[in-house]
C-alpha cells in the first residue's frame, strides 16, 4: 500500500494535476491510489482462497476416488449420503441418486469388502 500510495501521489506530481496546492493533491491521490490497490488485494485474497474441505464427505470422497468414480460426489451429495451412512447404503439408495448400475456394483462391493465400513453397519 505503500508503494500504491508513493505511485499515487508522484502521478499528481508528475501529471501536474493539482491547481495551487499540489501537496494536498498529490497525498489525496496518494491516499486513493492505495486505497484502491489495498481494496484490490482484499479481494483477490477472497477469491483466492481455496474450498473449505467438507468434513461430512471425506471417507465417501476417499471411497469415490480410490474406486475411480469421484465424478458421482455430486450425486451422493445431492442424496445427502455422507460418511455416516456409507455401512447402510443399498442398491436402491444409489439408485435413487442416479448412480449406474456399474458404479453401483462397485461401491456397494468395496463396503462389503472394507472391514472398517462393514464392522460399522454392525453397530
Amino acid at each position: 500500500m505503500a508503494a500504491a500510495f508513493g505511485s499515487g501521489a508522484m502521478f499528481s506530481l508528475v501529471s501536474g494535476m493539482g491547481g495551487p496546492n499540489q501537496a494536498a493533491n498529490a497525498v489525496t491521490s496518494g491516499f486513493f491510489f492505495a486505497l484502491v490497490q489495498g481494496g484490490l488485494f482484499k479481494l483477490g485474497q477472497k477469491f483466492s482462497q481455496p474450498p473449505v474441505e467438507d468434513v461430512y464427505y471425506s471417507q465417501t470422497r476417499s471411497m469415490l476416488s480410490n474406486l475411480g468414480l469421484q465424478n458421482y460426489e455430486k450425486n451422493f451429495k445431492k442424496g445427502l449420503l455422507t460418511d455416516t451412512t456409507l455401512p447402510l447404503l443399498t442398491d436402491s439408495a444409489l439408485r435413487d441418486v442416479n448412480i449406474p448400475p456399474g458404479p453401483r456394483l462397485l461401491i456397494l462391493d468395496h463396503i462389503q469388502r472394507d472391514p472398517q465400513l462393514k464392522g460399522a453397519r454392525k453397530l
